[in-house]
Order: structure tokens, then sequence, then C-alpha cells
């Protein structure tokens, strides 16, 4: 299988910066470390962090290799590991002081992650704390360089306002992929393009995931398909259309894609390896060139059609909004 790439001609000279978003995902995990007892998600760390919620999942998985999710099962656990063989506070204290609601909670958890159990912990069964996150030493901050991938930015460019989109909304991660929602999603929204006679009308074709995963089969994680009618943000050229033949139902709606500075990376490759591209993007490009974050959701534009193109083949756009 081919390696991932970003192809094309570089519109920025990096320059050495202070690694900013280094500095606020460890303020983040400092936060998570001291706070295992209240509720712990990707917004309430992206809000400690001064972060973007709609980046910060990203930039996290990006320095810390793992999911927000995972990595606070992990401080949960170990935690929990430590309690159990130090002391002989009851499992229900330990479950409330590591935040779980209950013992039965935190015993599923440990079955889960690691086919052990409360009891057997106490009694010096305690697993390697490393197996959780699938790495061979604690979770952190990685020096993870992603040098597989030819980190060249495609372009900068500027969205006019005004482009609106058609999306269909799916849920549901399996076995780490969101193909199943992917095909779902596009589905319904090709579906009614069709219904309405308007599928040459289609321009842009382009796809969000807005959430953070929270494990490899999670139900409730969105992908979000979207067409735009009459403008083409590859070439930014056209005029946007929102035609009135078109009657939203279901998931269906009509969603503003935000205006403004993008950085816009191409990506040459099957989509099971685009995660390898955006934490490159994330881990090595932002920081080396010093340009910030809008706080608008990035997204992904298909410049392939799946269907007819060999999966090494694949051409996808990653649209990064800059301050």
């Amino acid at each position: 299988m081919p390696r991932p790439r970003i192809a094309g001609m570089s519109s920025i000279n990096p320059r050495p910066t202070s690694d900013r978003h280094s500095e606020l995902i460890s303020r983040a995990l400092a936060y998570a470390e001291t706070h295992l007892a209240e509720p712990l998600t990707a917004e309430i760390l992206a809000d400690r962090a001064a972060m973007s919620r709609h980046h910060f999942h990203r930039v996290f998985r990006a320095y810390v290799d793992c999911s927000v999710a995972s990595y606070i099962t992990w401080l949960r656990l170990r935690r929990a590991f430590a309690l159990l063989v130090s002391g002989d506070e009851p499992v229900a204290e330990i479950a409330a002081a590591v935040g779980y609601e209950s013992a039965q909670a935190l015993a599923k958890a440990m079955r889960r992650d690691f086919g052990t159990t409360p009891t057997a912990v106490r009694q010096g069964g305690a697993p390697a704390f490393e197996n959780l996150l699938g790495h061979g030493k604690e979770a952190g901050l990685r020096n993870t360089s992603y040098g597989a991938i030819d980190m060249q930015i495609t372009r900068l460019t500027h969205l006019p306002a005004g482009i609106v989109a058609l999306t269909a909304t799916a849920r549901g991660m399996v076995d780490n992929t969101m193909m199943r929602a992917a095909q779902q999603a596009y589905g319904e929204v090709l579906q009614e393009a069709e219904r309405a006679g308007l599928r040459e009308h289609v321009k842009s074709y382009l796809s969000l995931v807005p959430d953070d995963p929270q494990g490899p089969d999670d139900p409730h994680c969105r992908f979000v398909a979207g067409l735009v009618f009459g403008y083409s943000l590859a070439t930014c050229s056209g005029d946007v259309e929102q035609p009135a033949g078109i009657s939203p139902s279901g998931s269906l709606a009509w969603q503003l894609i935000a205006g403004g500075r993008y950085a816009v990376f191409t990506h040459v490759g099957p989509y099971t390896t685009l995660h390898l591209t955006w934490k490159s993007i994330y881990r090595d490009w932002l920081p080396a060139s010093a340009e910030r974050l809008r706080d608008e959701p990035p997204l992904e534009l298909n410049l392939s059609r799946a269907e007819a193109t060999p999966p090494s083949q694949l051409r996808t756009e990653i649209w990064l909004p800059l301050a």
C-alpha cells in the first residue's frame, strides 16, 4: 500500500517557533491528571487548554497518539490500580475518586480493557498499564515524527462567505473507521440530489468528522457528508446555488461553510490513511508554520470518485481554517 503524502507546491516558508500547541496540550494533560473525579471530555479539556473545540481532539491525537477518551480511561484505571494495591478503601470509594459512578462501572472498565477485576488487582494481579493504549510505554506527549508524509502545503486560499452545503449526518464508528457512516450519509444526500434532478449541479463533495471517537466502535461519532451546488471549492470558481427543489428531511440540512483563510493540503491514498496526514499537519506543519487556527471546523474535500478510483490514487484535500 503506498504511503500517504501531501503533494503540491509550498506556499509558506516554515520558520522555527515555540510549540504553543505542545504547551496547551500539556496544560490539558495536567488538568486531567488532577481532576479525575470530575467529568472529563474533549470539550472540557479544550476549554481548559484555551483551544478551539473544533481542533482540540485532532491536535490531542497528533501529540499524545491516542484519543482523548482513551487517555482519560488510561489515567483513571492507572489511578484505580494504584489505590487498590496501596490501600484498603472500599472499591466504591475508589471508583468515585477516579470518576466512575459505581464499583460496578469500574469493574466493567477493568474487564473490558484489561481482562481483570478490582479484586484480582488488590490481590496482586495488576496488568501493565501501557496495554490500554497499545503503546510500549506510558502515554504522554510524543516526539513522533510523521516523516513518511511529504509535508508540503498545496496552497493558501481564501474562501468567500455565503457558501452553503446540503449535508446529511450518520453516526457510528466500526472497527476504527467511519466507512459505514460515510456511505450512509453520502447515500442520503446524493439520493436527494438525484430526486431533485440536480446531480449535475454538484460541484464539491465535502465531509466532516466533528467528534472525538470514544473508542474503535463508538456508535455516536458523527460523519457529515455535504454537497455544494454551483461552486467548486477545488478551483474557487462558480456561483453558489441553494436550489429551491431541495426539500431537507431526515438528517438533511443546509449548513453554512465558514469563509476566510484556509491552508489546503492534498492527501493521496486510501481514506484509511487520512489520519496520518491529519496528524502530520497538526504535529509537524502547524508549529513550523507559525500560523494560528481559527475557531471553525476543518473539512475534507473529496476530489475522486471512490467507486471508480483505486484506493492508492484517491485524492482528498484537507482544509484547515486559519486566523
